[in-house]
């Protein structure tokens, strides 16, 4: 079992490496784009569709890696306020929760994705990407997601604020 934890944890790890080549090939996308429209004038038709597919990529697939490090927006205002054993129930819930809207959000996001494949749906601009492509990082981002809530509620920690693991 701790094999399966271990590799779940690599997994999310994976994704948090991944969006953060999405967020360096955004900025070289951006910046080719500001160079070459300012100095040569000849703007890209690729670089601002590529650079916001991924930065939803780096957003989608670095919130599990989020929820595992603690590095989300917290408001801990009632949970700085009781004892430690309503902190371990208010964890477990809370991440009960995540789960679940993760869950459903993964479903849908599918869901949406198997639509757009078979209707064959492509992006308006002149690269005609398929768009079940860029769709995509939703549902992995999403199964990544129920894996790091999961994950939270096999630790049953309660994180103490302040600080990052």
């Amino acid at each position: 079992m701790k094999k399966v934890y271990n590799i779940m944890d690599l997994l999310i790890r994976w994704g948090a490496y991944i969006a953060g080549v999405l967020i360096l090939l955004t900025t070289v996308m951006t910046f080719y784009e500001v160079v070459s429209r300012s100095f040569f004038h000849k703007p890209t038709s690729w670089a601002t569709e590529l650079s916001i597919y991924a930065i939803i990529g780096s957003c989608f697939l670095g919130s599990a890696y989020a929820v595992r490090t603690y590095s989300h927006i917290t408001v801990d205002l009632l949970v700085n306020n009781v004892n430690d054993r309503m902190k371990t129930v208010l964890a477990y819930l809370t991440n009960s929760l995540g789960l679940v809207f993760s869950i459903i959000f993964t479903i849908y996001s599918y869901m949406h994705v198997v639509k757009t494949f078979n209707l064959g749906v492509t992006s308006a601009s002149l690269l005609r990407i398929p768009m079940y492509l860029p769709e995509s990082f939703l549902v992995i981002g999403g199964v990544l997601l129920c894996i790091a809530f999961i994950l939270q509620i096999i630790d049953g920690g309660v994180h103490r604020g302040g600080e990052h693991i």
